[in-house]
């Protein structure tokens, strides 16, 4: 059997509403579970004072979970609205976009900075900045992949032509229509 080649051969048995799930539970679970639990653990106990006292401390928090956020649901629009994305872009998004840059380089600077109690709120600023700019990179390799795998009803219409395959009944442009 041969390897699927993209994400809509790769899917083809995951029902729809599945997948939906997935989207959903990737928005709520990680990002929120992976914050939460890194606030407690590093606060002892007492998240609001350790944040309180410095606040730049929430907010390279909060950013490393809207990263993350983001990334997931990037993968979640691939993986039901680009299904002509290749299986290898949908595993470099997790190999390096979750596990690399997500946990590899953001989640050590964040670790790094809370743990070791950072009261300097330039550094601070400076390392949030830093996950920004990935947050910002980010917006433009959706922008891409939306543009690169999507398509419009158009560019359908136009590959149906070219196959020889004529058009359905309810579909815009044809003869019944």
């Amino acid at each position: 059997m041969a390897t699927p080649l993209t994400l809509g051969e790769s899917l083809a048995h995951v029902p729809r509403g599945t997948r939906w799930m997935l989207a959903v539970l990737y928005q709520i679970h990680i990002p929120i579970a992976s914050t939460l639990s890194v606030s407690i653990y590093i606060s002892g106990g007492s998240p609001s004072s350790f944040f309180g006292s410095v606040p730049w401390r929430l907010a390279l928090l909060l950013s490393w979970s809207a990263y993350l956020s983001l990334l997931l649901l990037i993968k979640s629009y691939a993986e039901l609205f680009l299904p002509r994305t290749p299986v290898a872009v949908d595993k470099k998004i997790v190999n390096e976009g979750l596990l690399g840059v997500g946990v590899g380089v953001i989640g050590l600077m964040v670790a790094a900075a809370l743990a070791s109690r950072v009261e300097d709120n330039r550094v601070l600023a400076s390392c949030t900045g830093v996950v920004a700019a990935f947050i910002a990179g980010l917006v433009a390799f959706w922008v891409w992949l939306a543009r690169t795998y999507g398509g419009s009803d158009d560019d359908a219409a136009l590959e149906l032509e070219s196959s020889g395959v004529p058009p359905a009944a309810d579909e815009p442009g044809s003869a019944a229509g």
